[in-house]
């Protein structure tokens, strides 16, 4: 599985990181295929994005599927707190943002096989501007 971060989402993400203040929320978008293309980010509160409530109403408001949850500066014991029927399929996205201002993705989806488990994702692609010729 591919998960692709289209333009849009790319530069709100961006914003993020230079913002250096701790971001996290879900990620928007649709599946085809053997890719997710997420098209814009919501950021929420550690506490809010595992509400299933809150999860159902973004969904339905931003007329689009929840395919994760991104975070830059992840917790493990909130990490941890994915593992749930809610999240199953999911994936987790956790960003790094590098000295050069530059973001590093790392992303696991969300499983389950007894119980729920985090597995490493194929790809990630992060789709940029075209140069101008």
């Amino acid at each position: 599985m591919e998960l692709i971060i289209l333009q849009e989402a790319r530069k709100e993400l961006s914003l993020r990181a230079r913002a250096g203040r701790p971001a996290q929320g879900y990620l928007l978008g649709r599946p085809t295929g053997p890719g997710l293309f997420v098209e814009k980010i919501f950021c929420l509160s550690w506490g809010e994005l595992l509400k299933p409530d809150v999860f159902f109403l973004v969904e339905k408001n931003q007329a689009r599927d929840i395919l994760g949850v991104f975070s830059f500066q992840p917790r493990p014991a909130l990490e941890k707190r994915l593992l749930q029927p809610l999240f199953c399929g999911k994936v987790f996205l956790r960003l790094e943002v590098r000295a050069d201002g530059e973001i590093r993705p790392r992303a696991k989806q969300i499983g389950f096989d007894r119980q729920f488990y985090f597995k490493p994702l194929g790809r990630i692609i992060m789709e940029m501007e075209a140069a101008d010729d």
